[in-house]
């Protein structure tokens, strides 16, 4: 049996839901005689966004405040684990990472759990809570002040959005507009799609189907607060409005691997989207470096994953397979060993991450909402919006993230 006491390092880069999911689940070993080990959780910002709930944050100020949750409050008092407020520049080799501070790390067991640049301001850009809350607050109040908002991009977030401001604001003239057939992935099924222009349209929404938006190039990536006319690539449809808000795309940066990539003489990203390749176990695809783990939306798998409640279940699995890898000494014998490729080949066996739960949720204003469980669209019913204003609307789950933040919760009770 390996010595529990012996030093162990792992670093967890990128504190959403993947990241802190792993670096949650592995500090817990500390308390089960494993006294050597230290997680390093790695994030740019100051404090955890519940990205999930930009819809609501969007338009309810007190929400927003609380949407921010401060990562110094991650790790219990008392421990040996640490949050480090820097950004990832570099994995340097099979055992070190370079932040943008130039501090170097050691790590027996790294996480890169660094997702993407999301669609439209769900990608909060500020560092700090306070930039964050008033990078949103900017553009409620252009909302207040706007006549008419447009809405580019009909998946989850963006039939969100546009279901809350219409809520919120029922004066104003809405738009979506979406480049598909119809709204929603399309992997779920139609009348997931049916049942959100039905309730887009309850609350006054326009929506527009196949018709692709021209984004300016000097148009900010996340939404535009003043009068602005957008063109329709495929109609030729102009859309004017006064606010304009982005749910399309999403950039993955994973230029940080290139000195890894170099060490090991193989590329570990896909070519088109800069992804980075994954087994089922969700490590690096290359077999010399089997104590790296890839969960998230950073990895290479498939669209239908990239949910933020996937990306969590993700963060377990990886932090699960880790487990596996120190109970068997595999740093130990890795960072010691004259043929580490040899160590690497013989790693205890992981998991494979299973994507067995069929789930969609998306409310559409605090009352309405479509969903689909178990392969059955919940979609114009009534039905659909009892099911996601009791598991979603109320908070967007949040309630669930402030368990993550012990201390947090400690100091709002005291």
């Amino acid at each position: 049996m390996a010595d529990k006491t012996r030093e162990i390092s792992v670093v967890v880069i990128g504190g959403s839901y993947a990241g802190a999911a792993a670096a949650k689940q592995l500090a817990v070993l500390s308390k089960k005689g494993y006294s050597g080990l230290k997680v390093t959780l790695v994030d740019q910002s100051t404090h955890y966004f519940h990205a999930i709930g930009f819809p609501k944050a969007l338009v309810d100020a007190e929400y927003a405040e609380s949407a921010f949750l401060p990562f110094a409050d991650f790790f219990p008092n008392g421990t040996k684990h640490e949050f480090v407020n820097q950004k990832l520049s570099r994995v340097l080799d099979e055992h070190r990472v370079e932040l943008d501070n130039g501090q170097e790390l050691y790590y027996d067991y790294l996480v890169l759990a660094t997702g993407g640049q999301a669609p439209g301001p769900i990608n909060v850009v500020g560092r700090t809570k306070d930039e964050g809350v008033a990078e949103i607050r900017q553009l409620r109040e252009g909302l207040d002040n706007a006549d008419s908002v447009l809405v580019v991009g009909g998946g989850a977030v963006g039939v969100e959005v546009a279901g809350f401001v219409a809520e919120k604001y029922p004066g104003k003239r809405v738009t979506l507009v979406h480049s598909r057939a119809r709204l929603l992935p399309e992997h779920f099924r139609p009348g997931l799609s049916n049942g959100a222009i039905d309730k887009l349209g309850r609350l006054g929404v326009k929506v527009v189907l196949n018709d692709k938006v021209e984004i300016p190039s000097d148009f900010g990536y996340a939404s535009n607060v003043g009068h602005r006319v957008l063109h329709g690539t495929t109609s030729g449809n102009d859309y004017a409005s006064d606010v304009q808000i982005l749910a399309v795309g999403f950039r993955l940066h994973t230029e940080y691997v290139e000195p890894l990539e170099q060490v090991l003489g193989h590329s570990l990203r896909e070519p088109t989207s800069g992804a980075l390749r994954v087994r089922p176990t969700l490590q690096l695809e290359n077999s010399a470096v089997p104590h790296i783990y890839v969960p998230g939306d950073v990895n290479n798998l498939p669209g239908s994953t990239k949910f933020g409640f996937k990306a969590e279940m993700q963060g377990n699995t990886a932090a699960g397979n880790i487990k596996k890898m120190i109970a068997s000494g595999f740093d130990k014998a890795f960072k010691s060993a004259d043929n580490a490729q040899a160590v690497a080949e013989a790693a205890p066996k992981a998991s494979a991450w299973s994507d067995y739960v069929d789930l969609m949720l998306v409310p559409i204003g605090p009352d309405l909402g479509v969903a689909q469980v178990l392969k059955i669209a919940l979609g114009s019913s009534g039905l659909a919006n009892l099911f996601v204003r009791q598991l979603k609307s109320k908070d967007f789950m949040l309630g669930m993230r402030k368990g993550y933040f012990p201390k947090s919760k400690k100091a709002k009770r005291e």
